[in-house]
C-alpha cells in the first residue's frame, strides 16, 4: 500500500514539475489543459495518508533529528531544497502578481484585487499573469507531492535508527 502511495506521489510530483517548468517559461498550462487544477486536489489523495502513516512511525511531533534519521541524507537535502525553493517561488510569484488576479470582465482582460479593478491588461499580459498564477501553485505542489513520495518510498521507522546515524552516512 505504501509503495502505491509512493508511486502516485511520484506521478503527481513529475506532473507538477512539468507544469512548473512550463509556467516558468511563460506558458499558461491551464489555458491549454484546464484539468491541470486536478493536481491541486490530488495532493489530498497522498498527503492525508502520509499524515496518518507518518504519525504511526514518527510520532505526532517528530523532531528534525528524528525526521533526518528516518531518511537517507540525499532525501533530506533534496526535501529541504524543494521546501526552500517553494518558499522563494511563492515570494517571487507574489511580486509578479502585483497582488492581483487576472480575470476577464465584460470581455476585457483585467487585474482584480479583492474584487476591485486594478487595471486593464493586454492579452499578452493576461497570459503572463495566468502563467505566474499556475507557477505559484505548482511550486507548492512540488513540496506537497515530494513529502509523501519521500516518506512512502524511502522512509524508515526513526525509533529503530541510532540518533547519530545521520553522521555516519
Amino acid at each position: 500500500m505504501k509503495r502505491l502511495f509512493g508511486l502516485i506521489s511520484l506521478a503527481g510530483f513529475t506532473a507538477a514539475l512539468i507544469v512548473h517548468v512550463l509556467a516558468l517559461t511563460g506558458v499558461d498550462v491551464s489555458e491549454h489543459f484546464p484539468a491541470v487544477w486536478g493536481l491541486h486536489g490530488g495532493i489530498f489523495l497522498v498527503f492525508i495518508p502520509f499524515v496518518f502513516f507518518s504519525r504511526k512511525t514518527l510520532g505526532p511531533k517528530p523532531t528534525f533529528a528524528e525526521i533526518r534519521n528516518a531518511f537517507p541524507m540525499w532525501v533530506v537535502v533534496l526535501g529541504c531544497g524543494i521546501f526552500a525553493y517553494a518558499l522563494l517561488n511563492f515570494a517571487l510569484t507574489m511580486v509578479g502578481s502585483e497582488v492581483g488576479n487576472p480575470s476577464i470582465v465584460d470581455g476585457k482582460y483585467v487585474l482584480v484585487s479583492h474584487g476591485k479593478h486594478v487595471r486593464e491588461l493586454t492579452a499578452l499580459e493576461y497570459s503572463a499573469f495566468k502563467a505566474n498564477e499556475i507557477r505559484g501553485f505548482s511550486g507548492h505542489w512540488l513540496a506537497f507531492y515530494f513529502m509523501p513520495f519521500a516518506y512512502f518510498m524511502f522512509g524508515r521507522d526513526s525509533s529503530t535508527i541510532p540518533a547519530d546515524a545521520w553522521r555516519r552516512r
